[in-house]
């Protein structure tokens, strides 16, 4: 067995990243994903934790399944959308017809090398980190796979810190950003998608280099709307509730702001002060809410 360096009992360190002690892989096997064997026609979906993932799974599926008839399948977002932490030896995730996609949190530098050498498409999906805060906090009162926060005030000094699952989101963005030169990206940013997502859809179809018909991508963005993914079992991981290893539902809200309803005066002065020590030099601009 590993010796780990712990966080807590539920969170281990390794190479400035956090990941979770009741994971499936260890700092070897971490190692050996970048080795994994990346085909031409492989896509990548990168975020930092909560910051859309599920949304940018249900959009890629509908274009591949609108692109590629026959790679529909019955079964859920989750498992047309395997998660590259979860392959190992022991637990190899199911087979999937090419192109092949997969979901990771990783940083860049932790990415399989043929991500980089192969030139392979990556979608990475960020989102304002104040929103983000928020929903991992109330994601880690849901998720058993992490500690539940003592308190909000608690857990809003662990994300600055960066002392959550999968490490500071400052330094998760800035990394992604400043790889852009090596890997070949895509950036969507969570807001954008509140407030045009056909728009999103798009450019999505253009990077991806799939010619949909215009009534094609309105199936596509009409599958992904907040309303109809909460109801669609493929989609809103209802599955994982039902075998307790979610609390209570995931899919909250989906709009940009939410964290006026919790953070203090204070906390938000507080987050302003780190945001500008940290990003102060970021070329990029957050959308910090969206008015209703």
């Amino acid at each position: 067995m590993e010796s780990l360096d712990l966080v807590n009992p539920y969170l281990f360190r390794y190479k400035r990243r956090i990941f979770l002690v009741k994971g499936k892989l260890r700092p070897s096997d971490l190692d050996a994903l970048k080795h994994f064997e990346i085909r031409p026609t492989d896509l990548f979906l990168v975020t930092y934790p909560k910051s859309g993932t599920a949304w940018m799974q249900q959009i890629l599926v509908q274009i591949m399944e609108a692109a590629h008839p026959d790679w529909a399948e019955d079964v859920s977002n989750r498992a047309l959308v395997p998660w590259l932490e979860e392959r190992s030896l022991d637990n190899p995730c199911r087979e999937r017809p090419d192109p092949r996609i997969f979901g990771s949190h990783l940083p860049p530098d932790m990415l399989p090398q043929g991500v980089k050498d192969k030139q392979i498409k990556v979608v990475y999906v960020r989102r304002n980190p104040k929103d983000v805060l928020v929903s991992l906090y109330h994601f880690a009162q849901s998720w058993v796979m992490l500690e539940t926060p003592r308190s909000f005030e608690d857990f809003f000094q662990q994300f600055l810190d960066g002392n959550v699952y999968m490490g500071s989101w400052f330094e998760h963005v800035r990394e992604y950003h400043e790889a852009q030169d090596q890997l070949n990206i895509h950036f969507v940013q969570y807001e954008d998608m509140l407030k045009d997502l056909r728009g999103e859809v798009v450019k999505l179809c253009a990077f991806l280099g799939k010619d949909l018909t215009d009534e094609a991508i309105d199936r596509v963005v009409e599958a992904s709307t907040f309303k109809n993914m909460k109801n669609n079992p493929k989609a809103n991981y209802k599955d994982l509730l039902e075998t307790n290893r979610y609390k209570k539902e995931t899919m909250r809200k989906g709009i940009a702001g939410d964290w006026k309803n919790v953070f203090t005066v204070a906390q938000n002065e507080d987050f302003d002060k780190v945001f500008k020590e940290k990003m102060s030099d970021f070329p990029l601009t957050c959308t910090w809410e969206i008015k209703q």
